[in-house]
């Protein structure tokens, strides 16, 4: 098996931080506590299983997501932390250009370096983003793909409805924690713990397609980028607005629907 990175579903009560660590690489989890009872998802078909894992996942209070993607348009970088319903910050990368996303709520600020604005609206759009984060909104159909780096089960779902033919492997450990394998017909791979809840723990596309699900339950606290320091959509320039929404899509808009 190749998994060997993959974090358990013990529910860690250490502090979190409120911004990714972009330097942070996976460490080996602690091997689950006689305490956790295993959940009996392997004892069920793919389908089931990838709809507990779902369900699971989604409804975790605090996880982590990072690991990398690539398709025809480039290697894409990410890592991103969730906690509660609606709480989310991180990062992605694509060659030298860098986005921070965070979201509150319904309202998602974004903030690029020099590569992405200039890639995106020449240098013009730098001039005008230089250290300012763009305020949106997460039903705002203009950055739907930015959006979804703060569906914390966003790519999970791509690779699940994009791979067909699921089926249920071997079961094994990931990290320390007993888990179960779903490959689909063209080589993706699925692992589910099977200890506790049935969270993702990672998901293998190839040498550059390889994302970790971690830190269930590990406290964070994400806030609201200061006010001073972003820019509302609706009051951005105008000729920026089309600018950021018409190549924002080709920038992203592939790798966010097709990961893998």
């Amino acid at each position: 098996l190749a998994f060997t990175m993959g974090c358990g579903p013990n529910e860690d009560t250490g502090a979190g931080q409120g911004k990714p660590d972009e330097t942070a690489t996976a460490g080996t989890p602690a091997a689950p506590s006689p305490a956790v009872t295993a959940n009996g998802v392997e004892k069920l078909g793919a389908a089931e299983i990838l709809k507990q894992a779902r369900k699971a996942t989604a409804s975790a209070k605090y996880m982590r997501v990072h690991g990398r993607v690539a398709d025809e348009e480039g290697r894409m970088t990410l890592d991103f932390r969730y906690a509660g319903k609606a709480k989310s910050t991180g990062w992605f990368t694509i060659g030298a250009q860098r986005v921070e996303i965070t979201r509150v709520g319904s309202d998602i600020y974004f903030q690029g370096n020099a590569a992405f604005w200039t890639a995106i609206g020449e240098k013009a759009a730098y001039k005008l983003f230089k250290g300012k984060f763009l305020k949106t909104t997460a039903d705002n159909a203009e950055f739907k793909d930015l959006a979804a780096f703060t569906d914390r089960t966003g790519l999970f779902d791509e690779v699940v409805k994009a791979a067909p033919g699921w089926k249920k492997g071997r079961t094994g450990k990931a990290g320390g924690t007993p888990s179960v394998v779903l490959t689909s017909s063209a080589g993706d791979r699925i692992q589910v713990a099977t200890q506790g809840r049935p969270y993702v723990l990672s998901m293998d596309g190839g040498q550059d397609n390889h994302l970790e699900y971690s830190a269930y339950g590990k406290p964070m606290e994400i806030r609201r980028p200061p006010p001073a320091t972003w820019w509302t959509w609706r009051t951005s320039p105008r000729r920026s607005r089309r600018q950021t929404a018409r190549r924002f899509g080709r920038q992203v808009g592939v790798a966010v629907r097709e990961p893998w």
